[in-house]
């Protein structure tokens, strides 16, 4: 077995060992609870010694964060990569929250990692709280630019940030639901979900209509 990712010698380069871990523990999250996952499990999957993981993540909970921050580093780049400058401030935030929503279905075990206190304690985590911040910055500069315009109401950026984001996360968690709960399809609040799947540009224009002026 490879005792550690920093051995030259083994199969993983410096570095590759934590992300194989993180990928890992992905792939677990899509399949399981978080509960029943182990880093010495993870170690045997991957083919290293038990105590190699633990050179990278000295608790679940440091991997979950790592897991988390992994998620807000992805989320951030797709942020911004879907900007462009020639888009209206209305325009930029309509593609945000596609943005947002796409990325919490794409991948919803780094998603359940961002809220859930009970597995991340952030303030432990100072690269956790860099890369959730980016991602917020990014909301909020396109509100800055909003405001500027006359756009949005009278209300601080980072109020209007708020009410945008609890909107996007009520609409990312009722959207997990949407393929986990089968028992849902036929009732109303089945087709209510149904709705926010497949009418998200008029979902996201209320959710805009609610901030504007």
């Amino acid at each position: 077995m490879i005792e550690t990712s920093d051995d030259p010698s083994g199969s993983y380069h410096h570095g590759d060992l934590r992300q194989a871990i993180l990928e890992a523990a992905c792939d677990h999250l899509r399949q399981e609870n978080a509960d029943t996952l182990s880093l010495r499990a993870l170690a045997r999957e991957i083919g290293v010694s038990q105590t190699a993981p633990y050179r990278h993540f000295d608790s679940k909970n440091a991997l979950f964060a790592g897991v988390a921050t992994w998620g807000f580093q992805i989320l951030g780049s797709q942020m911004q990569a879907s900007l462009a400058d020639d888009m209206s401030p209305k325009e930029s935030f309509l593609t945000l929250g596609h943005c947002y929503l796409n990325f919490s279905r794409a991948h919803a075990e780094k998603y359940q990692l961002f809220f859930d206190s009970s597995l991340v304690e952030f303030d432990e985590y100072p690269e956790l709280q860099e890369a959730s911040g980016l991602c917020f910055d990014h909301l909020l500069d396109v509100i800055r630019l909003g405001k500027q315009d006359g756009l949005f109401i009278e209300q601080e950026k980072e109020e209007i940030a708020a009410i945008t984001w609890a909107g996007l996360h009520g609409m990312a968690s009722l959207l997990q639901l949407d393929h986990k709960r089968q028992g849902l399809v036929d009732r109303p609040v089945g087709r209510a979900i149904r709705f926010l799947a497949e009418e998200q540009d008029q979902t996201l224009n209320l959710l805009l209509r609610s901030v504007l002026k």
